[in-house]
């Protein structure tokens, strides 16, 4: 059972910085924020981002420090083609700006990462406090009630609070669970899981969504070229009876905290066809409006 809340800066387990581009690039400068959030660029002028954040609402989108006005007209809510035990729309919005940013357009993934699969996040939220908490946990009978005591002495679950302030921020992890259909509130998204693990010698950059991550960016590298795989929505815990749930708001959780993130292979070719319209809507062109868990474990996001 996945228990999820809006997705929230990405935390780091072993650094507060992380705060610019990685030396192998995914596609940081396409990663910007707004209301308070992610969006990523795609290319084309198209920005995607989650529902959520109300971005198709006219908000700005910032880039690199410059801010672009949005087209609400253009405003596109991906949906799940109708299939079956799904909502039909979707917690993935596409909306263009008026201006190009000089920004290369991003190669979105043609199939979803494997279990195991290691995953780049690029988001912007809350900052984390620099030491850590310890907490001392009661499962409870039934969902989402367990009793977290923070404590300094015997403890069974460690991680950390969010702090003052928000950054865009990078870290790694990996595709635990593929292929889930998972609604956060906001209506049903094909998703992919990652679980915040205490690793410092084999994943030193782990991360884990925070408030402020929705809309952002998870790539993968498909051999040498990095691909938009994924899109930041919420946090949770995999649920009782194998884990705790019902943590304190705003906290990483090491072996309890999982980021759901949609899935883009799912809606690769929906996403194109807006980004490229059938010839027949050519004509608004010159409008300016052109509607186009394999790793073993020890233990809404706006």
């Amino acid at each position: 059972m996945l228990v999820s809340t809006s997705a929230h800066a990405v935390v780091v387990a072993t650094t507060t910085a992380n705060i610019t581009a990685p030396a192998d690039d995914p596609g940081w400068a396409n990663v910007g924020q707004c209301n308070s959030a992610g969006a990523i660029y795609l290319g084309n002028q198209w920005v995607l981002t989650a529902f959520h954040v109300n971005a198709g609402a006219g908000f700005p989108v910032v880039f690199n420090g410059t801010a672009y006005t949005t087209i609400p007209a253009t405003g596109t809510r991906l949906t799940n083609n109708g299939v079956g035990g799904m909502t039909a729309q979707t917690d993935l919005i596409m909306f263009q700006i008026t201006v190009d940013p000089g920004l290369p357009s991003l190669v979105i993934s043609a199939t979803a990462p494997t279990p195991g699969d290691d995953l780049v996040m690029i988001g912007n939220g809350l900052n984390r406090a620099a030491s850590r908490t310890f907490w001392q946990v009661t499962m409870n009978a039934g969902a989402n009630n367990d009793t977290w005591v923070e404590t300094t002495g015997a403890h069974n679950v460690e991680g950390y609070k969010s702090a003052p302030g928000q950054a865009k921020r990078w870290g790694t992890n990996d595709a635990e669970g593929v292929g889930l259909n998972v609604d956060d509130g906001a209506g049903t998204v094909r998703s992919m899981v990652s679980l915040f693990d205490d690793d410092a010698s084999g994943r030193p950059n782990e991360a884990q969504a925070m408030l402020g991550d929705s809309g952002g960016g998870v790539f993968h590298k498909n051999g040498a070229q990095w691909e938009l795989s994924g899109v930041m929505l919420a946090v949770g815990t995999p649920g009782n009876p194998g884990f705790f749930d019902n943590p304190p708001a705003d906290t990483a959780d090491f072996g309890q905290s999982l980021t759901l993130m949609a899935d883009l292979s799912f809606y690769r070719t929906q996403i194109q066809s807006i980004m490229v319209p059938e010839p027949g809507a050519a004509s608004l062109a010159g409008a300016g409006v052109v509607v186009l868990l394999r790793r073993r474990r020890t233990g809404n996001i706006h």
